[in-house]
């Protein structure tokens, strides 16, 4: 099993902006096409494989669990091999050893040993993005995790629409004690009773046992069950306020009790904040209504009064009332002279849009002197195939759902964004070069389309 992270070359606790960066910069010096190495396309290959796995969250979640038990594996074997050359020389116990297998956080060792991944939500408007974290964990830090991850997605998650809904399912798999899948925790805890057998803790080792078959039922594992019922002790069980206060019952118990807690927070908040403006419209209820004075000796008294107002010219500013227009067709809507009276030779422009964007004005100008060249409209999801002069340009994009002409392009909604790099169309031997722009979103894209200033565009 290839370690992935190794392969990109960071560490386990990387984000995935990490990961994303780590992949473009290894992926540009290993490409066949601009390295001549034999292996360039095996490398090539493994990157895209490695970047597949980690930037994908579910496939990421089952990668590290995959990944912690077989690390778990081989020294679990080397224990099993040193153990079986001592039973055939000596007839005394196995020698006592420490476990390998023990909490990430705590170093704690007991049947509540669970491989868990724990979500957490982040989001900013209009976009979100969710991570796991795999860790091998006690029944107490599986807890204290969940709690925390909760925590961090109720703060942070549910600031977007597709947020709300990942903020919904992160905390009812948080609430779960994170997701443990049962073939992983099955092999771990029968390793797991295996090590606690050997340094004598035969309880412990039975409950692990007990587990593991409860999820996965094996042969193997009911023979130890029954082997070491001759040896197992009860141990004398607590109450169930004692196992609250300690952290050892489902993380369900502890959940609910968090999210009543808050819920009454938001209620009493809430009211805090009706009480509020109540209270301020009923003492702005009994001011005296303001009558009008047409004696000319005030007007310079109340001129002087609003001049201490906080008056602002944005507060007189009108609504935006302009009417809709009908959807220019596809195509060109303004042109400089330096295309008009162009004759030489033109390379090809190809735009690519996406119907949930809106439709789109393009405007074109000059790189150098940032003078106007042409402007086109392009509807919503199509794509527009047009020539430009040779000569080096940027690119700004402006888009929206209803149109209000030229000036108004999309009224008080319209979005702008722009193309950072030079679009540069030239000739290469026989052929004019141009561009092909796709603006959708996609994984690995190499283009990047940032937002403007309307007074910009």
């Amino acid at each position: 099993m290839k370690d992935y992270y190794k392969v990109l070359g960071v560490p386990r606790s990387a984000s995935a902006t990490q990961i994303k960066q780590a992949w473009r910069n290894l992926i540009k010096a290993c490409h066949p096409d601009v390295n001549s190495s034999a292996k360039a396309a095996e490398w090539t290959r493994e990157l895209n494989e490695a970047y597949a796995t980690l930037s994908d969250a579910h496939a990421k979640m089952s990668y590290d669990m995959d990944l912690k038990l077989k690390e778990s594996k081989p020294q679990e074997t080397s224990a099993r091999q040193t153990t079986a050359n001592q039973t055939r020389t000596e007839s005394k116990p196995p020698p006592r050893a420490e476990p390998n297998i023990c909490c990430e956080k705590c170093n704690r060792v007991d049947p509540s040993l669970r491989i868990s991944a724990t979500w957490r939500v982040f989001s900013f408007i209009n976009s979100s993005r969710k991570s796991p974290t795999v860790k091998v964990l006690c029944g107490k830090c599986r807890v204290r995790e969940s709690l925390a991850a909760s925590a961090t997605t109720v703060l942070f998650g549910w600031w977007s629409i597709m947020g709300f809904f990942w903020t919904l399912e992160a905390l009812f798999n948080n609430a779960c004690g994170g997701e443990q899948p049962e073939e992983n925790n099955a092999a771990l805890l029968n390793a797991l009773g295996y090590q606690l057998y050997r340094i004598g803790r035969h309880q412990e080792a039975y409950e692990a046992l007990f587990a593991a078959f409860k999820l996965k039922p094996d042969p193997k594992t009911k023979e130890g069950l029954e082997y070491l019922k001759q040896h197992a002790r009860p141990t004398q069980k607590k109450t169930f306020w004692e196992r609250f206060r300690a952290l050892d019952l489902h993380p369900i118990y502890y959940h609910a009790p968090a999210g009543a807690v808050g819920l009454l927070l938001l209620f009493f908040g809430f009211n805090a904040l009706k009480t509020g403006s109540t209270s301020g419209s009923s003492s702005a209820a009994e001011q005296p209504a303001p009558t009008y004075n047409p004696d000319p000796s005030s007007s310079a008294q109340s001129r002087q009064s609003a001049s201490r107002l906080n008056f602002t010219p944005d507060d007189f500013r009108p609504a935006f009332s302009e009417p809709e227009q009908p959807t220019p067709k596809q195509g060109g809507l303004e042109f400089s002279d330096r295309v008009v009276l162009y004759k030489g030779v033109t390379a090809p422009l190809k735009i690519t849009t996406r119907a949930s964007d809106g439709n789109y004005v393009m405007k074109i100008v000059d790189w150098n002197t940032g003078e106007f060249v042409a402007s086109y409209f392009i509807n919503r999801g199509s794509t527009l195939e047009t020539e430009l002069p040779l000569a080096s340009y940027k690119l700004k994009f402006a888009s929206g759902d209803k149109w209000y002409g030229m000036k108004h392009l999309f009224g008080p909604t319209t979005a702008y964004s722009y193309v950072p790099d030079k679009m540069v169309f030239y000739l290469s031997g026989d052929y004019a070069r141009g561009h092909q722009i796709e603006l959708i979103p996609q994984v690995g894209g190499n283009l990047e389309t940032p937002q403007m200033r309307a007074e910009d565009w």
